[in-house]
């Protein structure tokens, strides 16, 4: 029993110096991967470069993406009034066919042009939130998209698109079918809140598509935990006051910012509000009702911005004035 006894008080101090060599290995391992991830990303074996253009649509949106080995996506497409603007835009960047369309929401300033870009060149893929609408012009739009033979999804939260190169494209929103925003705030809109919202990454640059996301469908997003980080955002809602919130800015932690608005557009976009968080926030703001179209490209590193024309920098931060609600109610 003695021996048994001082056999057991003999290993006591064994153990615990192996407990302190596990919780100190353990402390050193996680303060050399806590120093790496605070660190700069490890540099990216570019492939090529990755473009976007934010076309020069007026009151609307569309952007081109172009991935490294040639894959397009289209998201949006304008207005009906710009619809011929916007695919001579496409001819000038040699487009000849789609990978990918996406409609981010139905409101015609959005969707405008879809069903002229259908007509005009082949598209694979045809990607929207899958809720219902009843406007003529997102009608006619499905119904191309079903004479065309072109293959619909339903966009859902976590979908991936490969493009190639290692660009690629990720659904944050809507969370999918049966999952919609369905309250907003007072003369707020549902298909807004629900728009199609992509992060488009390559390497270790990434951009953040919005559409007409607004305060609600941030909200979502940054409840969902993903990865939201992204060097340019395009404003959602064209500089809306209701979108763009400072606890999305502080999430996203973006560099610079597209705004696609038309330069007689009546809604007060982009607002003051808007652009006011985005200088609190250190962003560089560019705007196509001032510069034009506006090109991002990067090699999967940095990235370069080039708008179509300069503008001077103390009319960036300067809002309109809104002589009309900004609440669109149909076509």
């Amino acid at each position: 029993m003695a021996g048994r006894n001082t056999s057991r008080r003999g290993c006591l101090p064994v153990s615990l110096v192996l407990l302190a060599l596990v919780v100190a290995g353990s402390f050193l391992l996680y303060q050399r991967w806590g120093r790496r991830r605070e660190g700069p990303p490890p540099p990216f074996v570019t492939q090529g470069r990755l473009r976007v253009y934010a076309l020069d649509v007026g009151q609307g949106d569309s952007l081109l993406v172009i991935s490294p080995g040639g894959k397009s996506v289209l998201v949006d497409a304008g207005t009906p009034q710009s619809a011929g603007a916007m695919i001579a835009a496409l001819r000038r960047h040699r487009i000849e066919g789609l990978d990918l369309a996406v409609a981010t929401h139905p409101h015609a300033d959005h969707i405008g042009g879809m069903r002229r870009v259908l007509e005009a060149i082949p598209v694979k893929n045809f990607l929207d939130s899958g809720r219902d609408y009843t406007t003529p012009t997102f009608e006619r739009m499905l119904k191309a998209v079903r004479d065309r033979g072109v293959r619909f999804i339903a966009a859902e939260r976590g979908q991936i698109f490969e493009l190639d190169s290692g660009a690629r494209l990720e659904v944050l929103s809507p969370a999918g079918k049966g999952q919609w925003i369905t309250r907003v705030r007072e003369g707020g809109s549902v298909e807004n809140a629900n728009s199609v919202v992509l992060r488009l990454s390559y390497g270790n640059f990434a951009m953040l598509l919005t559409g007409d996301a607004e305060a609600e469908t941030e909200a979502q997003i940054m409840g969902a935990g993903g990865e939201l980080r992204a060097q340019v955002l395009k404003v959602g809602h064209h500089g809306a006051r209701y979108a763009t919130s400072a606890d999305f800015l502080a999430a996203v932690r973006p560099e610079a910012a597209l705004i696609s608005c038309g330069a007689d557009n009546k809604y007060g976009h982009p607002t003051q509000e808007t652009l006011d968080r985005l200088r609190a926030a250190q962003v560089q703001v560019y705007r196509t009702d001032l510069e034009g179209e506006i090109e991002v490209a990067s090699d999967g590193n940095g990235f370069q911005i080039q708008p179509a024309r300069q503008a001077e920098a103390a009319a960036l931060w300067q809002g309109r004035q809104a002589t009309q609600s900004d609440v669109r109610r149909g076509d």
